[in-house]
């Protein structure tokens, strides 16, 4: 047994440091002394108040990455000191024995209790301390020149890989993203890597900043002229997939749809609170378009999409790294939110170090 110290939440907009201690790693389970921690918009509508999840005492994060410091038995796809990103979606709440999870899509599994519960940080302690243990599963060697930082952005990363396997996105592909957070930035970075042509709204100047350094061939204001630019677009049937990932309240599921061409796909990433989002039904059918749905990430190739997104790290190393704008230790945890929450501090990824 190990001593550690960890942010939990003290109460919402409160985390505390304080020390836990942390078991050794049994059969099928790897210790990782965790390097970085990504600070995500679910942990920021924690910090806001507005979870509604019993979250007291939590560790948070689940975008974790580190260095493996202990193996339990039976376990010989890492070995101690492999730098590693940690798929944070819980074993312990898929079935493995559904059709679903038979098939390598376990972010479905009928057990029912849902990606957003079911993952290190939302359901049990996440990767905000020096040190965890995780099943052997979840833990992913990563690729040479991936070091931890990166590493952590596999995530994130991986949503947006799983939505565009759904499709089997091509090369020839014009592909419009909706909104420049960490999921629409890391969506555009997957759709270059993909060899398609890409355009993304962004809204702040510093998002703006990030997607030209990510490679956008175009990249469209939250103003007048890119409202009219969206609109050319559309008339030209210029965009075949429109990739949402605002979510929340936002109009963007309508403004994907009227962006894409006739039998075009709208890929929605995005976590709506608003459950009642509106799309156009009619035109919908009369366009034949396809409205797909996309939640975390899966393995139905039998290669996993958490491991695609590090391979593709690997491959866009340089330019991947430039979202994380915010490094802070562990004691600053606090700290990291606030700078996470505040756009005028221009902060894409922020990071916690332990």
């Amino acid at each position: 047994m190990t001593q550690i110290r960890a942010a939990r939440w003290k109460s919402a907009l409160e985390l505390e440091i304080s020390s836990i201690e942390l078991d050794d790693p049994e059969a099928g389970e790897v210790q990782v002394t965790i390097q970085t921690a990504g600070i995500c918009g679910s942990d920021l509508h924690a910090f806001r108040n507005e979870s509604t999840r019993e979250i007291n005492g939590l560790v948070p994060g689940h975008e974790i990455a580190g260095v493996v410091s202990a193996l339990g038995a039976g376990v010989d796809h890492v070995r101690e000191g492999d730098v590693v990103g940690i798929e944070p979606l819980l074993r312990s709440v898929v079935c493995g024995k559904c059709r679903y999870c038979l098939a390598g899509e376990y972010q479905v599994c009928t057990a029912g209790r849902g990606p957003g519960g079911g993952l290190f940080g939302e359901k049990v302690d996440g990767g905000m301390r020096e040190m965890g243990i995780f099943p052997a599963a979840a833990v992913f060697p990563a690729p040479s020149g991936v070091d931890a930082e990166l590493a952590a952005l596999a995530e994130p990363l991986a949503c947006s890989v799983h939505g565009y396997e759904k499709i089997g996105l091509r090369a020839n592909q014009t592909v419009l993203v909706v909104g420049a957070g960490t999921i629409g930035l890391t969506a555009l970075l997957a759709a270059k890597a993909a060899g398609s042509h890409t355009i993304i709204t962004a809204r702040h100047p510093h998002q703006q900043e990030a997607a030209r350094r990510l490679g956008a061939d175009e990249v469209i204001g939250d103003d007048e002229a890119g409202r009219a630019r969206l609109d050319e677009l559309a008339a030209q049937e210029a965009i075949d997939v429109a990739v949402e990932t605002v979510g929340g309240r936002a109009d963007t599921l309508i403004q994907s749809q009227r962006a894409v061409r006739r039998m075009g796909t709208v890929i929605v990433i995005g976590i709506f609170t608003d459950r009642l989002a509106t799309i156009d039904a009619l035109d919908m059918v009369l366009r034949e378009l396809n409205i797909i749905g996309a939640i975390i990430y899966s393995a139905p190739t039998g290669i996993a999409e958490y491991a695609m997104a590090l391979d593709m790290l690997a491959d866009h190393a340089d330019v991947a790294r430039t979202l994380v704008t915010h490094r802070f230790p562990l004691e600053q945890a606090n700290d990291a939110f606030v700078t996470a929450l505040d756009k005028s501090s221009n902060s894409i990824k922020v990071h916690i170090n332990p």
